[in-house]
């Protein structure tokens, strides 16, 4: 298929234009993939994600296309069995598993070649749990953890508080569990700083993707691929137009593939944006810096 060089953009731009009530966690993954394939066609990985579904729903002696009744799925019970049923289908028969040996490579951060390779980062992996769990019915939610991402089944505390999987490593956790998870992961003592109870709440699709992008944009800033990180930019740009330091960096993206003029609008919207910010001197430093360089090439 071919496709010009804006129309992936213009389909991500149009997509997170969407009230967030609107926007399809298995679409917007998707459509960052065009990062990487431009043109991709969706239909092959949803009809993967609906096979995948209708193992689960056999694993758990479900009807096809039924779904879980909600009074059952408010129990503590209910909910470690399903959890169990897909962490058995999903790691267990289809081997989905976390890339430890290759944590930074960026197919892992695309949904498609997940779902090909059976082998990803955290977040994605949990992208296809919670797909999954929405066609059953299941109340599965993210959570956004520093430096890790798992996902919720909310419970109240009549049934022992909410419930976490992380599908990299295949654990189910109870609060405290995951808790004691993040304080390993922070490599902090018990004694040492505190954890903020907000980490653990469930986030929605535009902070999910929002954490795609970022990681794809680390990613490809520590590979020297400006280009790349500057297609993940534009999708942040777009998606998060709260965030100024996305212009900032699209400026500074711009001004290391030699785009002076357009660097310069992205910094200007930046530094009216955020004035106060430390660095305001200092881009407008550079700025003037690259326009002489540009000047003496002309």
């Amino acid at each position: 298929m071919d496709v010009t060089p804006l129309e992936p953009l213009l389909r991500f731009s149009a997509f997170a234009a969407r009230p967030d009530e609107r926007l399809g966690l298995a679409e917007g993954a998707l459509l960052i993939a065009e990062i990487a394939y431009p043109g991709l066609a969706p239909a092959r990985s949803l009809r993967t994600l609906d096979r995948l579904a209708a193992e689960v729903r056999r694993e758990l002696s479900l009807p096809p296309n039924g779904r879980l009744d909600a009074a059952l799925a408010a129990e503590r019970q209910m909910a470690t069995h399903v959890l169990r049923g897909m962490r058995d289908v999903l790691a267990g028969r289809e081997g989905f598993h976390g890339n430890r040996d290759e944590y930074d490579d960026p197919r892992n951060s695309f949904l498609n070649d997940v779902l090909d390779r059976r082998t990803g980062l955290p977040i994605l992996l949990s992208v296809i749990y919670l797909e999954v769990a929405r066609r059953l019915g299941a109340p599965l939610a993210g959570v956004s953890l520093p430096a890790h991402f798992v996902t919720t089944w909310p419970l109240e505390a009549s049934e022992g508080g909410a419930l976490f999987f992380d599908a990299f490593s295949g654990e189910i956790l109870d609060a405290a569990a995951c808790r004691r998870f993040v304080i390993r992961l922070m490599s902090a003592s018990p004694g040492g700083p505190m954890v903020d109870a907000r980490w653990f709440a469930p986030v929605g699709t535009r902070a999910i993707l929002t954490r795609m992008l970022h990681n794809l944009k680390r990613v490809y800033l520590e590979r020297g691929d400006t280009s790349a990180a500057l297609e993940v930019v534009e999708r942040l740009i777009v998606l998060r137009p709260d965030l100024p330091e996305e212009l900032r960096d699209r400026g500074l993206l711009r001004l290391a593939l030699g785009d002076p003029l357009l660097a310069a609008a992205d910094i200007a919207a930046y530094t009216e944006r955020a004035p106060n910010a430390p660095e305001v001197r200092r881009l407008g430093k550079r700025l003037a810096e690259a326009r002489e360089v540009r000047a003496k090439l002309n």
